[in-house]
């Protein structure tokens, strides 16, 4: 008769075994999805559930999927951003940017957020305003992430003056995450003109727009903090912080 505590060990042994067979199911199944998806909407949604899940299983197989999605969001759909945008698509766009432009994403996570930012950044007036607010938020977070590149502070600079240009329409419509999104991507410019007067924009927001501060999140105050303390001379920057 076999010991229990042998049947023990032979269960550790085939499930030790099995793991690596469940995790390349796993991405092979995320693969497949990126590769029958044709429209943005539901690439974006392939790209977010697939790294909640692989960001949880392997470290190798969770960068192996980012790197494929990252190639494919360049190729296939950054290209179709101004006939997405007109479509009312923009969000999946941010969604997607925002996942492959993290550190797993590695080169090809920045390659693909540098070609989004570049196409974002040449966007005319008449077109950005039918970018869904929220969207901005997100992508001023990811190319924050990368503004060594000169097309993502472009990027990032044109959000900022988007932002004056729409004289606070734009920041009312944020609510309080997204406020604090979009200045911790911006305010990492601290020496571009555009970019102190839009943080000083949603200082003003902040401050005087209604805002109940006592019902934002803890780590959305903690980030409008952080940016405004890049400005500690100006009246409205310390006011916010005060604030």
């Amino acid at each position: 008769m076999q010991r229990i505590e042998d049947i023990g060990a032979e269960s550790v042994w085939a499930a030790s075994l099995a793991r690596p067979y469940r995790h390349a199911d796993e991405l092979n199944a995320a693969l497949r999805d990126l590769d029958h998806v044709r429209d943005i909407r539901a690439f974006s949604t392939a790209v977010v559930q697939h790294d909640k899940r692989l960001r949880k299983a392997d470290r190798e197989d969770h960068e192996r999927f980012l790197e494929k999605a990252a190639v494919d969001f360049k190729t296939e759909f950054v290209s179709r951003l101004e006939e997405n945008i007109r479509a009312g698509r923009s969000w999946g766009y941010a969604t997607t940017c925002n996942v492959v432009s993290r550190e797993a994403g590695g080169r090809a996570g920045v390659e693909a957020c540098r070609a989004l930012a570049a196409r974002l950044s040449q966007l005319e007036d008449a077109l950005i305003t039918k970018v869904d607010p929220d969207a901005l938020s997100l992508f001023a977070l990811s190319f924050g992430r990368n503004l060594r590149a000169a097309e993502c502070r472009n990027g990032a600079i044109r959000i900022a003056q988007f932002c004056l240009d729409q004289e606070g329409r734009l920041l009312q419509k944020l609510n309080s995450q997204n406020l604090s999104l979009l200045l911790n991507g911006i305010s990492k410019l601290p020496d571009q003109e555009d970019i102190r007067k839009a943080v000083l924009a949603i200082a003003r927001e902040v401050c005087d727009g209604g805002r109940q501060l006592a019902r934002f999140h803890e780590q959305d105050l903690a980030n409008l903090v952080n940016g405004f303390s890049k400005w500690p001379g100006q009246d409205d920057a310390g006011r916010a912080v005060l604030a």
